[in-house]
């Protein structure tokens, strides 16, 4: 099996064995059947909770459209990865596998393309860094100059359409993902979710 595919296939496995986990202790954690945990206080807080790791996932693109001629903040961008994973899974502990109205289904449904879609573009950036270092060393070793080296490199990434088709999608989703999360707070505020 290739590596990527082995990755895949790894990531895969984990983020449903994640989920499945949190929507177990969501189970265990509802104690009658006509009062889920949803619907608790301590449910509200760990929403709250979830809510705010997200919340850390905007720190990175924030700080990439403030300055975005400067090297991209990797330690930020760590935490964009591990908060944007973190984040839904306290979420899913939040909503467990209680749906009864639209905003939270919703919410949770762009909640979950957009993890998938991020868990897709880390993919794609392995592959493209790995394949344009393969690329130097490869060229280096053949003896072609240094111009001759970044001139082939920049075609390379020139060519990253599936990166650029990457974004055109994870940011939309991102943005209603947010607007779903909106009506769901106001709605719970609004019928005295808290």
């Amino acid at each position: 099996m290739p590596t990527l595919s082995r990755r895949t296939t790894l990531i895969i496995a984990l983020a449903c064995l994640t989920i499945g986990s949190a929507f177990l202790l969501e189970y265990f954690l509802t104690t009658t059947p006509s009062r889920p945990f949803g619907h608790t206080q301590m449910a509200h807080l760990i929403g709250w909770v979830g809510l705010g790791i997200i919340g850390l996932t905007f720190v990175y693109p924030w700080k990439r459209w403030r300055h975005p001629n400067q090297v991209w903040p990797k330690r930020w961008f760590q935490v964009h990865m591990v908060a944007g994973v973190l984040g839904p899974l306290v979420i899913f502990v939040h909503a467990g596998a209680h749906f009864h109205a639209w905003a939270p289904i919703l919410a949770l449904i762009t909640m979950v393309l957009v993890v998938v879609s991020g868990l897709v573009g880390q993919a794609l950036h392995y592959w493209v860094f790995q394949l344009l270092y393969e690329r130097r060393h490869q060229q280096d070793f053949e003896g072609l100059s240094e111009e001759g080296i970044e001139a082939h490199l920049h075609d390379l990434a020139l060519q990253e359409k599936a990166l650029r088709w990457w974004k055109c999608l994870h940011g939309p989703l991102t943005w209603s993902f947010v607007a779903f999360v909106l009506l769901h707070i106001g709605g719970a505020l609004f019928f005295g979710g808290m």
